[in-house]
């Protein structure tokens, strides 16, 4: 029998073969080891990402919507701070957490007491709705010191250029003795705009508030047939005359007060106006602070503002008696920012 001799081709074949097999294998593996991942590995998302304010010139800022006392025993008061934070002239902040919230503590009918956190949750805004929103603002002396660089008029102007459709705006300014009515409601934000810079530097005389809210009222009543009346009041100092009567006018003629206070104002007198009516309470600091409140005004004012509710209890276990009766706290509440920074809001508690 005659030995068969190789080729020398089948060695080759076999190694082409099984060289292919691994790399089939191999793709096998991979793919198997990628379903794995997207089956059954858990992704973690991390934090929340840092957004930074937008470049305008402007600094973040808040609006007091709503206090409201939850609870109320001889020892314990819990309460609630609707807040809408603004990140700049045109962001609602929507990326803070309860750590981003805090009371400092405070001597309190000489005791001295702490705030403690229970709560913090974001609120969508509700449906929206058309506006009329008359500005008055304030030209008496002292602005030219507390607003150097005049950016309330910036930022009046930025609230006229988001104004939107089916909105309309009225401007007035007071000084002296008396208010100054400059354009009747109006869609033509440009001719508003115009008045609005003819206002730079006219200051002068005392702050006629009160008496200029009041009329003020009256007027949005009369010329107004929107859902939301509202007047928006920016005042940098003390009115003159009593403020008593100004909220409950308002809410005879369902008009909602938006007062933005400036420096050394009666916060106490401007939140309760703005609170009692349905309207908004905002404090500037600095005036810059006065370009992010003014952006976003007309999310509050169209109701469409998302804004946080955040409660609070204060309790003192060596005082039983702390909260009987009446009374009023007044204090500040801190809102830090992931980006950098913190800002003071002044807020006032009334119990009975």
């Amino acid at each position: 029998m005659k030995a068969i001799k190789s080729s020398g081709i089948e060695p080759i074949f076999i190694n082409k073969t099984v060289n292919k097999m691994k790399t089939n294998i191999k793709f096998i593996l991979t793919g198997v080891l990628l379903l794995g991942c997207l089956f059954g590995c858990k992704k973690d998302n991390g934090p929340a990402p840092i957004i930074d304010p937008i470049d305008d010139n402007s600094l973040p800022s808040a609006a007091i919507l709503r206090v409201v006392v939850l609870e109320k025993t001889n020892d314990r008061l819990k309460f609630r701070l609707d807040l809408a934070v603004f990140r700049d002239s045109e962001n609602i902040e929507d990326n803070l957490k309860s750590e981003n919230f805090s009371i400092d503590s405070l001597t309190f009918r000489g005791n001295d007491f702490g705030f403690s956190h229970n709560l913090s949750k974001l609120i969508n805004g509700t449906a929206k709705k058309n506006y009329s929103a008359l500005m008055l603002m304030d030209q008496s002396g002292s602005i030219s010191s507390t607003d150097r660089e005049n950016y309330r008029l910036d930022a009046a102007k930025i609230f006229c250029n988001n104004l939107g459709t089916g909105n309309d705006v009225a401007l007035w300014s007071f000084s002296g003795s008396t208010h100054n009515e400059l354009v009747a409601f109006t869609t033509d934000t440009a001719m508003v705009i115009q008045e609005i810079e003819k206002l730079r530097g006219k200051e002068g005389g005392g702050t006629p508030l009160y008496q200029s809210q009041y009329e003020a009222i009256s007027y949005t009543k009369s010329n107004s047939a929107k859902p939301n009346k509202a007047v928006l009041t920016f005042t940098d100092g003390q009115g003159s005359g009593s403020s008593d009567n100004v909220a409950s006018h308002a809410l005879s003629q369902d008009v909602s007060l938006y007062n933005v206070g400036l420096g050394d104002v009666n916060t106490v007198h401007l939140q309760q106006q703005a609170v009692a009516t349905g309207g908004a309470f905002m404090y500037a600091k600095d005036a810059r602070q006065l370009i992010s409140i003014f952006g976003n005004l007309g999310k509050l004012l169209s109701n469409t503002a998302i804004y946080y509710q955040t409660e609070w209890t204060i309790s003192h276990t060596d005082s039983p008696n702390l909260f009987q009766g009446s009374g009023d706290i007044t204090h500040e509440i801190t809102i830090r920012f992931p980006f950098g920074g913190e800002i003071q809001v002044p807020f006032r508690i009334s119990y009975e």
